[in-house]
């Protein structure tokens, strides 16, 4: 089943170099979202349409946002995990497993059903397979989840928080891993699905409430729907070519929200056309609202 351009809507004139990391926030009934390389935060109220954005001086790229307690958000910035406060501007430092190695940059990030952060990084050359999924715990504790990839992207979690979906971008694979909802930790890692070059490359995950998963593919210009065994039951295309993340939010979280990307890396290429822009749809399976991550320690 494919959806049409004409479905689609453009909620905000918002035209990012590099839109990513969209979420809605279950208790300000707002979306939130990132240009990679603004660096910059937005955030969009589903009530008034109100759209506020804050750039995030002194750092070069803002990798993923996750939802914190107390109105803050966590940012994956390059030089390590940042706790910000919109209302006063405030950044704090979290932690920083990456331990600022050159070359290795932070990038998808998302918390998961029991409160545990996970972040991703990626070979900023994108040549060599130097990202690592990392697993955070509330006191900012890291360990390795898995490692051995060119670009960590989603990752995704299964309604029972049972199943952890993970992006391996360049090798143009969704893997699967259970996941022990005691410890977090990951065991029999799996194929979910392998796309061919024409496809682009897979970005960013969501999943629904019937356990379906949202997949936006860079380069392929649309997002594809999945079912739990893998399967491929529904495309729709948008009118870009740079797909690279999606949420679920809006009234009912039946909305799906698609950030994108300009084709050309300048920042004015992004204010051109639709390149770059924030889409919505309505879909029929709503989504489940987004864990919220309670740090107890900044470092």
């Amino acid at each position: 089943m494919k959806g049409r351009i004409a479905d689609w809507r453009i909620p905000t004139d918002c035209r990012d170099r590099l839109g990513e990391s969209p979420l809605w926030h279950p208790d300000e009934a707002a979306l939130y979202w990132i240009d990679f390389y603004g660096p910059a935060v937005h955030r969009l109220d589903g009530a008034t349409g109100r759209r506020q954005d804050w750039t995030i001086a002194g750092f070069a790229t803002i990798g993923s946002l996750a939802l914190c307690d107390h109105g803050r958000l966590l940012l994956a910035l390059d030089r390590g995990l940042f706790l910000f406060d919109p209302e006063s501007g405030a950044l704090t430092p979290f932690a920083d497993p990456n331990r600022q190695h050159a070359g290795i940059g932070y990038n998808d990030a998302k918390v998961d059903r029991h409160g545990r952060y996970w972040v991703g990084t990626f070979d900023v050359a994108e040549t060599s397979p130097r990202g690592t999924l990392y697993c955070l715990d509330r006191a900012g504790g890291a360990r390795v989840a898995d490692s051995g990839f060119v670009v960590c992207n989603g990752p995704a979690f299964a309604p029972d928080g049972r199943t952890l979906y993970f992006n391996d971008s360049l090798g143009r694979q969704i893997l699967a891993y259970d996941l022990d909802p005691a410890t977090g930790m990951l065991s029999r890692r799996r194929l979910f699905q392998r796309f061919d070059e024409p496809d682009g490359l897979p970005d960013g995950l969501c999943v629904d409430r019937d356990g379906q998963v949202w997949c936006a593919l860079y380069g392929g210009g649309k997002l594809v729907r999945l079912t739990p065994s893998g399967e491929i039951v529904q495309t729709i295309r948008l009118p870009v070519p740079n797909v690279t993340s999606c949420c679920l939010g809006g009234p009912g979280l039946k909305t799906l929200f698609v950030t994108s990307g300009a084709t050309v890396a300048t920042a004015e290429a992004a204010q051109r056309g639709n390149d770059g822009a924030l889409f919505a749809v309505d879909v029929a399976v709503p989504g489940l609202p987004e864990p919220i991550f309670a740090p107890r320690r900044s470092v």
